[in-house]
């Protein structure tokens, strides 16, 4: 386990279009977002090969709701994906606990994620770990 560094952006992307690209694929430009909290950016290599990522940055949250949720300062999980072969090894749980020992050291008082109703996988390391379902989002095709 080990910080981001910028070679890693192909490995990283690799990964993202593979296992993460619900609603389209991610790009460099959407890593953007990382640069206001680089301590939010972590891989699992394993003998040189980078085989899982998590990243995550904080909100821009209005007073008024900050004041609803009871929060001074919300992060966001990004984004994190694990290769297929290399789940139920403890990678996931891993990369979830250095980004959210990372949202603590720098202040956030709540953590924020959003999990596609496909990944059961994901749901459960969410569960686990002590994340709460706050709202469902529905879709109706006609």
């Amino acid at each position: 386990m080990r910080a981001f560094q910028s070679e890693d952006v192909n490995a990283v992307l690799e990964l993202a279009n593979r296992y993460a690209a619900f609603d389209g694929s991610t790009s460099e430009a959407d890593l953007a977002v990382t640069t206001g909290f680089p301590d939010g950016f972590w891989v699992a290599e394993d003998k040189g090969r980078i085989v899982g990522f998590a990243y995550g940055y904080f909100r821009d949250v209005p007073d008024q709701v900050l004041e609803k949720w009871g929060a001074t300062k919300v992060g966001q999980v990004g984004l994190m994906a694990v290769e297929a072969g290399r789940r139920r090894e403890g990678i996931g749980e891993a990369l979830l606990q250095r980004l959210l020992g990372a949202f603590e050291k720098a202040g956030a008082d709540l953590v924020l994620l959003d999990c596609p109703s496909e990944a059961v996988e994901a749901k459960r390391l969410y569960d686990k770990t002590g994340f709460e379902v706050r709202f469902y989002g529905m879709k109706k095709r006609f």
